[in-house]
């Protein structure tokens, strides 16, 4: 299925003016209580998902070793499980960007150069989302178009809707941290200081 440059375009402007409107509502501290309410739902669902996959997993192995057999939708389930946990998880470390990163060279940067390097790495993480979910996108279409069965009569593209989702999510708040960069506090480990000397 083919989509004109048009359809793209409208897709980036939408991400565009909506981190713009993310921006501005943050700055004036406007709504603050429903995005944090959306990230506890956020953070639910993933916690949900994870205790799912952990009580289905328990349950097979349960039903294989005492009963001899087992439920044969439960695999392709708990596969499907992993996957939007995967994907949420994305989602969730961006919204404070603690993607995993190796980097030597920040420590060495003075503060504004360190800056201009976060906005850089913030819109080249857009951008790659932003193909990733437009080909995540072509993908769930043709599924749809193709058809397949996931378990149980579900069709496989609305399982895997997530994928599209996902990373259209993480370009936007990707395009809204390159805007205005989180305050990210440091991890634990990221200290400079060993534990006796804070302890101290």
């Amino acid at each position: 299925m083919e989509h004109s440059p048009l359809t793209y375009a409208l897709v980036i402007c939408g991400i565009a003016a909506a981190a713009i409107l993310r921006t501005y509502l943050a700055r004036k501290r406007l709504l603050e209580g429903t995005f944090g309410a959306l990230g506890l739902m956020e953070v639910t669902l993933l916690a949900l998902l994870l205790a799912g996959l952990v009580f289905l997993g328990g349950f097979q192995i349960l039903l294989r070793n005492v009963f001899h057999r087992g439920l044969v939708w439960i695999d392709p389930l708990m596969r499907h499980m992993v996957l939007w946990i995967g994907c949420l998880g994305g989602v969730l470390a961006t919204s404070k960007m603690r993607h995993i990163s190796v980097d030597v060279f920040s420590r060495f940067l003075p503060p504004k150069a360190k800056a201009v390097r976060d906005r850089i790495v913030y819109f080249a993480t857009a951008c790659a989302a932003f193909a990733l979910g437009i080909a995540a996108l072509k993908f769930v279409l043709d599924e749809k178009e193709f058809g397949g069965t996931a378990f149980l009569d579900i069709a496989s593209w609305k399982l895997e809707v997530i994928l599209p989702i996902a990373f259209l999510i993480i370009a936007y708040r990707s395009l809204v941290s390159t805007i205005r960069p989180p305050e990210v506090k440091p991890i634990e480990w990221e200290n400079d200081e060993a534990p006796e000397a804070r302890a101290t």
